[in-house]
């Protein structure tokens, strides 16, 4: 079991605590289950409060327990926030010399371009097709 499908079932409520197997209750994160209901604004109250006592007070049973009983039968997943992709620094050189700028504000002005105004101001530079198509990769 992943811990979706742990979302899943608190909100469906269809399983108890004692209704899972040893290796599906050490499947049972806390901490990924907490990051993934503070996704929804509703519930950071909840999470917040149940947070404070996850290190050292509360078993993931109890959490278990608690989370089945206040959180509602409907369930809406909110998408997970993910972090920034690591971007080619061959590409955040180049962007760098061009407009002379660093590396970081290099890296800011890849997120204001669209991949095509990036793919012309690369072969204005004099860069081949093949490798501009290499270093737009992760863009």
């Amino acid at each position: 079991m992943n811990p979706f499908d742990f979302l899943k079932i608190l909100h469906n409520k269809n399983k108890k605590w004692q209704d899972f197997n040893d290796e599906e209750k050490k499947a049972f994160n806390v901490f990924i289950v907490n990051k993934a209901l503070s996704f929804n604004p509703e519930y950071l109250n909840l999470v917040n409060t149940i947070q404070k006592y996850t290190n050292g007070y509360l078993t993931p049973k109890e959490v278990f327990k608690v989370y089945s009983d206040f959180l509602p039968t409907k369930f809406r997943f909110y998408k997970w926030i993910k972090g920034k992709k690591d971007l080619n620094k061959e590409l955040l050189t180049h962007l760098s010399e061009l407009f002379e700028t660093s590396n970081r504000e290099s890296q800011d002005m890849v997120g204001l371009l669209s991949k095509s105004e990036l793919k012309e101001v690369l072969q204005k530079k004099g860069i081949e097709k093949k490798e501009i198509t290499k270093l737009l990769k992760n863009v």
